[in-house]
């Protein structure tokens, strides 16, 4: 039987370092894309949301055959949705209106946009909530009180004057909720 030489199947260190230095080099570049897509995904989420919960206080409204409120306070970055049961909502006085959620914004979401942005209606933007009297209320008839939108932006792009990832919730009396992306490339800006 003839002899088999013995041959070194293993790594050498240098082999190694060098395969762990690439494989620590492309995760660094992967992290630093996956951190900048965070606010994005973020926004896209309250906004996504936003637009579920007006969708399904306008769907009680009908099937309970009352009013349904939603309250928004851009200073706290938040939103409530009410009950109300004897469809007179007022913010003073005795209230009969059931608190039934409040929800905060993800963490580095605001209501806001960028400044000198031209509004989805093709007017300007006087402030980050359209709506008369910064609340919708959706009746028993499926319609909505008023017109208006609801802008929601990641923190870090005002100061940046950031577009593209804003994002708008506009209502119409019909009781239409829709979800409108920035595109600055596009003629109206809002899709």
């Amino acid at each position: 039987m003839p002899q088999r030489s013995k041959t070194n199947t293993g790594f050498t260190t240098t082999e190694l370092v060098i395969v762990i230095s690439i494989i620590a080099i492309l995760a660094a570049i992967a992290f630093a894309d996956i951190v900048g897509w965070i606010p994005g995904l973020r926004v896209n989420s309250a906004a996504r949301d936003l637009v579920s919960e007006m969708q399904s206080a306008r769907m009680q409204a009908v099937s309970k055959r009352n009013d349904y409120v939603i309250t928004f306070d851009t200073a706290n970055n938040r939103y409530r949705i009410y009950d109300d049961t004897d469809n007179d909502f007022s913010t003073s006085g005795a209230e009969t209106a059931e608190l039934l959620k409040t929800v905060d914004l993800p963490t580095g979401i605001q209501f806001g946009y960028v400044s000198g942005e031209t509004g989805t209606e093709g007017g300007g933007i006087s402030a980050s909530i359209t709506l008369g009297s910064s609340r919708e209320i959706f009746k028993p008839n499926g319609t909505a009180t008023q017109n208006g939108t609801v802008y929601l932006i990641p923190s870090q792009d005002i100061s940046a004057g950031r577009k593209d990832r804003q994002r708008a919730v506009t209502v119409v009396q019909t009781g239409r909720v829709k979800l409108l992306k920035h595109d600055s490339g596009s003629s109206p800006p809002w899709r």
